[in-house]
């Protein structure tokens, strides 16, 4: 059980020490670098179909987990504190909550100051909406919406396949099930759209990311919930708005995050949003305050760190009632 629970304290910490770092030799960015070229190969053998899209999904993810998982038992015959060190570096790589918050600073900071060109460019970091006409509020409700959302696929669900696979095949399948996730994600932000080039090559990209995610976003939102009391918020008000607004986003599991922390901040998100020109009528969550300040992107950072720590409390417990089972 002690290799469990150093597993999930030591990546959080690496994470709130060091943050994602931002290199052309980062795990991710050479990952995304191979789909390109594993698209190209797929796309010459197979043409555009749900097939090709299958096959090259299938080779990125297993093969970089099976990478993970061969490297954390190369490591472990030589001694466990390497094994799960090493496993704690890999499964670094997969969680970004940090990096999160560091890029909600970067628009936060500015629209603090009344510099809503820098905040608005910054905010096109983080989202795929149009920010160039938007106000302070518009702002903050973008970047508040991008922790909600990210929160679950960049932090949480990662922490879940993690525990998942340590919990079934110890510290290399802990590694290699974060991977996967990681894969699975990066995969469907690279082929994940609905347009001519990538609605059958990217379809099972697009679909396996919906399911890995389903029940992460669920326990989130129950981390939101009780993470809502530290800030004077009601979990069972947290809850339902959540879950009310749970199918209000072509997402099926993002408005989990995003409805959650309009509830548990008690302000108003969603609504209307103009991407690439065309404006989509979102309906609202929330029945909080509409007019957002700067001061409610801070907000919404101590509520990722909060509702992160207890989610970690969840899969603690939890893993710790499965291994003295």
């Amino acid at each position: 059980m002690i290799p469990f629970l150093l597993l999930l304290l030591l990546t959080f910490a690496m994470d709130a020490a060091l943050g994602d770092p931002h290199s052309a030799w980062h795990p991710v960015a050479m990952f995304g670098r191979l789909a390109a070229r594993v698209e190209h190969l797929c796309r010459q053998r197979l043409g555009n179909t749900i097939l090709a899209g299958f096959i090259g999904w299938l080779l990125l993810t297993f093969g970089s987990a099976a990478v993970a998982w061969f490297a954390v038992r190369l490591a472990g015959r030589w001694c466990v504190a390497a094994s799960l060190l090493l496993a704690v570096v890999i499964a670094y790589f997969t969680v970004a909550l940090r990096s999160l918050c560091d890029h909600a600073e970067h628009v936060r900071i500015p629209l603090s100051n009344g510099n809503l060109r820098a905040a608005r460019k910054a905010l096109s970091m983080m989202v795929s909406r149009d920010t160039q006409n938007l106000d302070e509020s518009e702002i903050a409700r973008g970047t508040i919406e991008s922790i909600g959302e990210n929160l679950i696929d960049g932090v949480t669900s990662a922490y879940f396949w993690l525990a998942i696979g340590y919990l079934i095949g110890g510290l290399p399948l802990a590694a290699a099930a974060a991977v996967f996730l990681r894969a699975v994600n990066t995969l469907d932000a690279c082929w994940g759209y609905e347009n001519e080039r990538y609605l059958l090559f990217g379809r099972v990209a697009a679909k396996a990311d919906d399911a890995a995610h389903w029940l992460p976003a669920r326990l989130t939102l129950l981390a939101i919930a009780l993470a809502a009391l530290a800030q004077r918020g009601d979990f069972w008000h947290t809850f339902h708005i959540g879950w009310k607004h749970r199918h209000d986003h072509p997402s099926p599991n993002s408005c989990f995050g995003m409805a959650g922390f309009a509830g548990a901040l008690r302000i108003r998100l969603g609504g209307p949003t103009v991407y690439q020109g065309e404006r989509e009528e979102y309906p609202f969550w929330g029945d909080g305050r509409a007019q957002l300040r700067p001061r409610d992107i801070k907000r919404a950072e101590v509520l990722a760190w909060s509702a992160c720590a207890l989610f970690l409390a969840f899969l603690a417990f939890g893993g710790a009632l499965w291994l003295t089972s």
